[in-house]
């Protein structure tokens, strides 16, 4: 039985991922999708973290904080470059959480193609413009959306719907850092060289 005390939860894993992150605002921004999985504005998430960071019982651990959100987790270690890395699904059932794994072994095995972008893109719930424009991107951008994408995080924003995407996800998920995970939110906030509420 889930014990959903959102905010409560919410600052459990906050904690836990800020303690076994280098970078604050790495931990910050895979804090952010676990909220959006939480609040329904994405179906699923994908992140990692650094295996020589995570033991056993932190890992048994982070599943337990997952599980009273109502999420699912599924783990699998993944060496990239030799570094290895702990890569995990998350989803409100086990099923989704697999579907994306299963999304992120056709990419890995088979390679970028379309068809795979947009499956994935559709699982993270990112905007379908975005997606799209990510999918059928090959050529370099434009000098005024290449200053402008560095404005963005979470993923790739088309070069003619970015505010509308901007406003369709990440305002939702900000608003809800704001109301459940403020230290979150003033990390966010503090990037001034990104996007924010204000």
């Amino acid at each position: 039985m889930v014990m959903f005390n959102r905010d409560k939860n919410l600052r459990a894993i906050e904690r836990f991922m800020y303690r076994y992150s280098i970078r604050p605002t790495t931990a910050a921004c895979d804090i952010a999708d676990i909220v959006g999985v939480v609040a329904d504005i994405k179906p699923s998430a994908f992140n990692s973290l650094q295996a020589d960071l995570i033991g056993e019982n932190e890992l048994w651990r982070f599943t337990k904080l997952l599980e009273r959100l109502g999420l699912r987790v599924i783990f699998e270690r993944r060496s990239f470059g030799g570094a290895l890395d702990i890569y995990y699904f998350v989803a409100k059932s086990h099923k989704r959480a697999a579907k994306l794994q299963d999304a992120f072994h056709e990419l890995w095995n088979k390679g970028k193609s379309k068809e795979i972008d947009m499956k994935i893109g559709a699982l993270l719930g990112y905007p379908e413009t975005a997606v799209r424009y990510y999918a059928n991107f090959t050529e370099s951008l434009s000098e005024a959306h290449s200053e402008r994408a560095k404005r963005n995080r979470f993923y790739a924003h088309s070069a003619t719907h970015e505010d509308d995407e901007f406003l369709a996800y990440e305002v939702p998920i900000y608003r809800q850092l704001q109301r459940h995970c403020p230290k979150t939110a003033k990390i966010l906030r503090a990037q001034t060289e990104k996007r924010w509420l204000d």
